[in-house]
């Protein structure tokens, strides 16, 4: 028979340089499949289960809580262990009543950080684009896959502190002078400054910003950072 679709797992030496995994250990590793973010921008949450967080020993037991409906992925149940999860993701684990945000840490990509049962349900998400739909409504595309239709007057490159899985908007954090960013590639991956002037693009140059990170002034392409908050208010737990 001819195969339907391609490989569901990959080569350990392929797999992102942040996968906190054993490289010798295995010669195959999951690989996260088709969703809202790309391979090289998140795990597979059965490997974020068994050796990011090791909450199990073997894939064999995170196989087994997933079927059983005992891990969620911001508020909803998920079954698939190559389901992908990235930045700003809320994984909850009923079994140990523990819940995990995965934010951008110190020259890593991707982190866990244990949060509070009070902050389990919120979610900073970036807007990437909006597009004017039937009825003139307003459609907002998220960094996560997510779309929102909501009376809000947001931007693109703007941040939305949202509720899930309800996806009800509770605050709108600004891409402005003073706003708190989080870089999330290069060189300065992890760090955490304030924007302290925006330079809009060019027919040759992306749109970026002026950024203020240990007293260094870095000037970044704004596809670079996401914002988490303003003059040093930052809703959620990042650290």
């Amino acid at each position: 028979m001819t195969r339907v679709s391609g490989s569901t797992y990959l080569k350990v030496q392929k797999a992102p340089p942040f996968w906190a995994i054993s490289r010798k250990t295995h010669r195959f590793v999951l690989k996260p499949s088709a969703g809202p973010y790309p391979l090289m921008e998140s795990y597979p949450l059965g490997v974020l289960l068994r050796d990011i967080i090791r909450v199990v020993n073997t894939m064999r037991e995170a196989r087994a809580i997933l079927i059983e409906g005992r891990v969620y992925v911001d508020g909803k149940k998920r079954y698939d262990e190559h389901f992908p999860v990235g930045l700003m993701n809320v994984v909850s684990i009923d079994v140990i009543n523990k819940h995990y945000r995965l934010v951008t840490g110190e020259g890593v990509l991707l982190t866990p950080i244990e949060i509070s049962e009070n902050e389990h349900k919120l979610k900073i998400c970036k807007i990437k684009n909006k597009v004017t739909i039937k009825g003139n409504k307003i459609q907002y595309g998220l960094h996560d896959g997510r779309s929102i239709l909501d009376g809000i007057n947001a931007k693109v490159n703007d941040s939305l502190l949202i509720e899930v899985p309800e996806q009800k908007v509770i605050d709108i954090l600004k891409f402005e002078k003073g706003a708190n960013v989080i870089i999330t590639r290069g060189d300065n991956t992890g760090k955490l400054g304030f924007v302290e002037e925006i330079k809009d693009g060019t027919f040759t140059l992306p749109k970026r910003a002026v950024v203020v990170i240990d007293e260094r002034r870095i000037e970044l392409p704004v596809n670079m950072m996401i914002v988490v908050g303003k003059n040093n208010n930052i809703p959620i737990k990042i650290r």
